[in-house]
Order: structure tokens, then sequence, then C-alpha cells
């Protein structure tokens, strides 16, 4: 499991470096996760890690794109279990209100790029099989029976 104290340690360009988010941004889902833990009804068996590990667990996903294996052998956890963590950290995240995707596409500066059209490559490409031809079915056949 990365160290979180060494982490959070680090300056603001080293914690961005590895996490792709400034400190006070990441204190920012940390208030958004405890303040959601108060407001919890039901208890239910508590998390293995911290909300800042739970935290960083979805960084890692979503900045890494590393399989959910690789993540929960770093973080001493279960494929499932760190499945449910990161849904529920996107969930927390963008229920606070303060965390969304942003809604319009990047501006470039020339303004004649069509955003409307997508393109999808959905070509298929053949498979090399061996030919079926009557001499060698016949013969793998006839060589078979008594």
């Amino acid at each position: 499991m990365p160290n979180i104290d060494k982490l959070l340690e680090q300056n603001n360009a080293g914690f961005k470096r590895y996490t792709g988010i400034y400190k006070a941004t990441f204190y920012e889902m940390l208030e958004a996760m405890q303040q959601h833990e108060t407001q919890k009804t039901k208890s239910g068996r508590p998390s293995v890690l911290s909300l800042e590990a739970q935290i960083l667990l979805a960084l890692t996903y979503w900045r890494e794109y590393r399989t959910l294996y690789h993540i929960s052998m770093d973080f001493g956890i279960h494929e499932s279990s760190a499945s449910r963590i990161i849904r529920k950290v996107e969930y927390v995240l963008i229920n606070s209100g303060k965390f969304e995707l942003p809604k319009k596409l990047p501006s470039r500066v020339d303004d004649d790029i069509n955003w409307s059209v997508v393109i999808v490559d959905a070509t298929e490409t053949p498979i090399e099989r061996p030919k079926k031809t009557k001499e060698t079915t016949t013969a793998a056949r006839r060589n078979n029976t008594p």
C-alpha cells in the first residue's frame, strides 16, 4: 500500500505528479467523504482502508488506468472491494456537488472544427484460417477407418 503520510508530506508539485490533483483538491475530496460518512444512517462493515486511502485508490485507478487486480494487490484488498470503493468514491464526490466533469468540449483557437461529428473505427479484419478442402478432410477420414 502506498505510504499516504509520505505522499501528503510532498510539496504540491510532487503530490500532483503522483495523483494528478493538487493537495487542496484532495482535502476537499476528503472533506466530502467525511461529510458523507457522518451522514450515514446504516453503518455496515467498516472498510479496511482509511478515507484517504480510498480516495487515493480511486485516483490511482483514474490516473493510471491500471487493472483492479493490480491496484487491489498494492492496497492489500480484494479486487471486488477495490471496485466497490471506486464506485463509492465516485458516487460521493459527484453527489457532493463540488466535483463534476466539464460540460463543454475543449475550445480551440480555430473555430472551424465541427465537434458534432464522432468517428468510430469499427473495421473488422479477417482472420487467416486454413481452408478446408475435400482432399484433406476425406483423407483423414479414410485413414481413421478400420
